[in-house]
């Protein structure tokens, strides 16, 4: 123990000892106290806990079964059994699609219904009063009370705020549960319809033989129900309750939210148990440690369905924050250790009284000895305690005198060693090389002045250091190898390098003796001299270095000469010339391989012969000249066509230059001869071309000003005004014609088109030509130059250069002005005999159901008509009325056809579009719908609303004809410049006496109060707006297609159409 250690004085460990006498066996019967007292506190707040988590489970369970029964009490009750009764009536006689289109049917309904906080106007309104006045008693427990039939339909409802569709809920499937029907509790969950967490109570609805289950009945139960028989639990001012999940999921707690808790796995397993108790877990999921705990399983009894509680059970859990539970307990520990200081202030004061008093003599004796051992040989210890001490000062004083005696004769001996040793250290210090001493494990025992300068290191850090510690890294097995050799032979020698303390190297030449002691043979230290040899070495390095310097050059150089000579060659022998080196006197020196390969002479032939012997005699006085300038000095001179013989004898004609060559002992020139026999032949043909390409083009000159000629006339003379306009709208050119509207072809060029044309025009066909390229035909109104109001025809399209650019627009212009007003005479002929037909039909299809109003208010103003009866008449007068009001709308959208907005349109996005406002209509007649949509149509100009009601009409007359049971198929293509849709069906097809009539209006095959008859007058007129189409091909008994056609985007004429 360290109380006893050698660095404590006698006193303190006197007083030590008395403390550890007393204190040990009151901490040992504290400590036994504690601990006691400690296990019966767990125990009994333990057992505490247990009771307030059974009494939570209780609360918990009475709240949840409470629910149940009172489920259980509506699913007999006579209004709740009639009204389901009556759902699953309506299913009677229909398979399973059918029953479940009509579900979707009414959940639509359900769904679109005008308020969501109103219940719809189609509910059992007797039953549901019924069901609000049981939900008003519970309504602060209640959310919400569901009542479904064995379909999981909704029957009736305690609130509007609810779906109609159950089939496929959990609380139905498990409460329903195949006709045999279970008792379901869910999960505590947040329903975001109503803004709370709710627990949903589901029981079944048995038949009157309480056999069979009919349906199922679910109460929407609030969580605050059951929050109250957890937040009514409190201990002290942290203790509390909550309700978890066996998995570990909090479900409620009054102090934090579920989300903040931290539940281990090691608290799961404390308390998922199947009794009540306690226990003490390590982290209670509240942030405390070691906390005791109580928990107790919830039990709802043994006929719950399965997935109750989502397959899991509920169990209450009852904690305390550990500093509040442990407040008693630390408490007494409090006054247990204030009792325990107290005895040992008392038990320390006791022995230090006790040990003053023997350790007092010890003392005094201690403190002369530390003055003798000082060296006060003259001071004396006086101690009178009569006993071992006094004697032992005694002989302290008696040692003091001789030790007096002796020191004084050593002093003197020391002296004279000490002169020696001066005179023999200034010999080792001051020498010119490095000395030094070296034990046996390698320190360094003595280093003289001018190793220690040398190096940089004061003596104490050279001391502290062995020798292989100030050489470099790499080099200590040689070290260690010295020393090994001055170990076994006395003797060695090595050269190395010392590391100075600034870590400059230091080569060094090291030559060393051993002393060995002469009893064990022991190496007692070893003398070693130093010399720095780092003159030496670098001269050596130097003379090493300028050697291997020009070893490298002079190989370098060598290598660079003979890639320099075969590289001149490789360029002499390539070159695209043939190449004559000639010497002062004329001959041939040498030639290259193009040489060989145009004239056919052999560097053997011609090495050493005149060069003149190759030059034809007509040009050997020109070229004999021009070489002997070279000579001379001059460095070049001009280029000279001369004839030449091949080795064959034949003359060739070439292009020579002189270059003066300087090396050796003579200048050279080198005679670069390039044929030219093919661009001499290509002379002459580029001659002869040129004399007949003038030719030509004289004569194709003469033909263009004729053409030009003739289209002059042919343009000024056409009969409409022919035009052309910039990207800026302006005129670039017009014929002569624009003179009959009064204006001069001179100042219309460079003036904007739109001034030509009626302020309702704005020009948008015009840029939508020059935007997007769209050749168009449609007629404006120009304005003459008198005023006057012209109708005129124009027919533009674009003008592009080579790249597809657009550079303007080519127009031409026809006047219809007079056309115009004889058709019109002719539509107003026309529209009169229209008129007729048209009121004629308006008349026969208003006159019927304004027939039966008027039989209706006859029969109701004789009074004589019952309650019922009447409510029928007026029924049938609403939907007479109705009837009419539809035609109305339907002439009026007949009457009123405007102009179509075109914009570009993906017409397979069109289709689509109809497809899902008229899915219905296909489901609820049972009808296959089969698309083939091509993907890669092109963009149409299209009104997009108009283009959805042509394709709406048709889709829904194609699903009356089929009348349940059949095939629709929809197809997209494009044919010919034109996109095609094809509506074709499998329906009864239309009479070949029918099918002539069937776009007049007011023409209808269907049944009175069925159709108008305007659907496809109107869609034709809209088809035939956008310059298309529809055409009709049907079979009796097969089927019909209708094929609407549209003009691709950048084409549009007026069609019509092709029955």
């Amino acid at each position: 123990m360290k109380l006893w250690g050698r660095s404590h004085s006698l006193q303190q460990k006197i007083i030590t000892a008395i403390v550890m006498v007393g204190l040990l066996p009151l901490t040992l019967s504290l400590a036994l106290t504690y601990l006691e007292e400690r296990r019966a506190l767990r125990e009994a707040i333990g057992a505490n806990f247990k009771e307030l988590a059974v009494e939570s489970a209780s609360k918990i369970e009475m709240q949840v079964t409470r629910g149940i029964n009172e489920a259980q009490q509506l699913a007999v009750a006579p209004f709740v059994r009639t009204a389901v009764t009556e759902a699953n009536r309506s299913y009677v006689g229909k398979d399973d699609r059918s029953i479940q289109a009509m579900i979707q049917d009414w959940q639509g309904r359900w769904r679109k219904r005008e308020h969501r906080n109103e219940f719809p106007l189609f509910i059992n309104r007797i039953v549901t009063n019924n069901l609000l006045r049981w939900h008003d008693i519970r309504k602060t427990d209640y959310v919400g009370i569901f009542v479904a039939d064995n379909r999981g339909a909704l029957v009736v409802s305690s609130i509007p705020q609810a779906e109609y569709d159950y089939g496929k809920s959990s609380w139905w499937q498990a409460a329903f549960n195949k006709g045999r029907g279970q008792v379901y509790v869910s999960e505590i969950y947040f329903d975001p319809a109503f803004g709370t967490h709710v627990l949903n109570v589901s029981v079944p609805i048995l038949d009157d033989d309480q056999q069979a289950t009919i349906g199922a009945i679910s109460v929407l139960l609030r969580r605050d129900s059951l929050f109250h028989s957890i937040s009514d639990i409190t201990i002290g001012t942290t203790g509390h309750a909550m309700l978890m999940s066996s998995d570990g999921t909090p479900l409620m707690c009054p102090v934090m939210s579920p989300e903040e808790h931290s539940v281990g796995s090691a608290l799961v397993s404390a308390i998922v148990r199947p009794r009540a108790g306690w226990d003490m877990v390590p982290d209670d999921s509240h942030g405390g440690r070691d906390s005791i705990v109580g928990f107790a399983p919830v039990r709802l009894g043994d006929n719950l369905a399965g997935d109750s509680l989502g397959g899991k059970r509920w169990l209450t859990f009852v904690r305390q924050n550990p500093s509040e539970t442990y407040a008693p307990l630390n408490q007494l520990l409090i006054k247990v250790t204030v009792y325990g200081v107290m005895v040992l202030a008392v038990l320390w004061g006791t022995g230090m009284v006790v040990a003053r008093r023997i350790a007092r003599p010890i003392q005094i004796l201690h403190d002369g000895a530390q003055r003798i051992g000082a060296g006060s040989l003259d001071h004396q210890l006086v101690l009178k305690t009569g006993d071992e001490i006094e004697h032992l000062a005694e002989a302290f004083n008696r040692m003091a005198a001789n030790l007096k005696q002796s020191f004084g004769q050593l002093e003197q001996r020391m002296g004279e060693i000490r002169r020696l040793e001066e005179n023999y250290r200034d010999l080792i210090e001051n020498s010119p090389e490095m000395i030094h001493q070296i034990n046996k494990a390698g320190h360094f025992v003595h280093v003289n002045k001018t190793e220690l300068e040398k190096l940089g290191y004061s003596r104490d850090e050279m001391l502290s250091m062995r020798l292989w510690d100030i050489v470099p890294k790499g080099k200590e097995p040689e070290i260690l190898a010295y020393l090994e050799q001055l170990v076994s032979q006395g003797r060695a020698s090595i050269e190395t390098v010392f590391l100075a303390r600034d870590g400059k190297p230091v080569d060094v030449e090291i030559r060393s003796t051993a002393l060995f002691d002469p009893e064990s043979g022991g190496l007692v230290y070893s003398r070693a001299f130093v010399r720095d040899v780092s003159q030496r070495k670098l001269l050596e390095q130097k003379v090493q270095r300028y050697t291997t310097q020009l070893e490298q050059e002079v190989t370098e150089r060598t290598q660079q000469l003979s890639a320099s000579q075969q590289r001149y060659k490789a360029l002499f022998d390539l070159v695209a010339d043939s190449v004559f080196m000639v010497g002062q006197a004329g001959d041939v020196v040498a030639v290259n391989r193009r040489e060989e390969q145009v004239l056919g002479y052999s560097e053997v032939d011609v090495v050493g012969k005149p060069f003149m012997e190759v030059v034809l005699p007509a040009h050997q006085e020109v070229t004999s000249r021009l070489i002997n300038k070279i000579v001379q000095g001059e460095s070049r001179v001009p280029t000279q066509e001369i004839e030449v013989f091949n080795r064959l004898g034949r003359s060739l004609p070439v292009e020579m230059d002189l270059i003066r060559i300087e090396g050796g002992e003579a200048p050279s020139v080198m005679v670069q001869l390039r044929d030219i026999t093919e661009r001499k032949r290509l002379e002459q043909q580029l001659q002869e071309y040129r004399e007949e390409l003038e030719a030509k083009v004289k004569e194709r000159t003469r033909e263009i000003e004729e053409t030009k000629q003739y289209l002059e006339n042919l343009l000024e003379n056409a009969n409409d005004v022919i035009y052309t306009l910039d990207t800026d709208q302006r005129f670039t050119y017009v014929n002569s014609k624009v003179e009959v509207w009064g204006y001069r072809k001179e100042d219309l060029i460079g003036r904007p088109y739109l001034s030509l044309l009626s302020k309702r025009h704005r020009g948008r066909r015009l840029k939508s030509t020059l935007d997007i390229g769209a050749k168009q035909v449609y007629e404006v109104e120009v304005m003459s130059r008198s005023g006057e109001a012209r109708a005129v025809m124009v027919s533009v399209s674009p003008l592009c250069d080579p790249d597809g650019g657009i550079l303007g627009v080519l127009g031409i212009a026809r006047d219809v002005t007079d056309t115009k007003k004889l058709e019109q005479q002719i539509q107003n002929s026309e529209k009169l005999a229209s008129v007729g037909k048209l009121a004629a039909g308006v008349a026969h299809e208003i006159n019927n159901p304004l027939g039966g109003i008027l039989n209706c208010l006859y029969n109701l103003r004789k009074g004589t008509v019952s309650p019922a009866r009447q409510g029928e008449y007026l029924a049938s007068m609403e939907d007479g009325l109705r009837r009419v009001q539809k035609i109305v709308r339907q002439l009026l959208d007949f009457s009123q056809q405007h102009e179509p907005e075109l914009s570009s349109t993906n017409i397979n996005a069109v289709v689509e579009r109809v497809l899902v406002l008229t899915n219905h209509a296909l489901l609820a007649n049972q009808i296959r719908l089969d698309k083939q949509l091509r993907s890669d149509l092109p963009q149409l100009m299209v009104d997009r609303h108009m283009i959805e009601q042509v394709l709406m009409n048709l889709i829904l007359n194609a699903v009356q004809a089929i009348k349940g049971g059949g095939t629709i198929t929809i197809r997209t293509r494009v044919n010919e410049g034109i996109c095609q849709i094809d509506i074709e069906d499998t329906g009864c097809g239309i009479p070949p006496n029918v099918l002539p009539r069937i776009f007049d209006p007011f023409f209808t095959t269907k049944g009175t109060g069925e159709g108008t008859g305007l659907g496809l007058s109107v869609s034709l007129g809209i088809v035939e707006r956008h310059g298309g189409q529809i055409r009709v091909d049907s079979e009796v008994g097969k089927g019909t297609v209708f094929t609407v056609c549209l003009p691709m985007a950048r084409e549009r004429y007026a069609i019509g159409r092709m029955p």
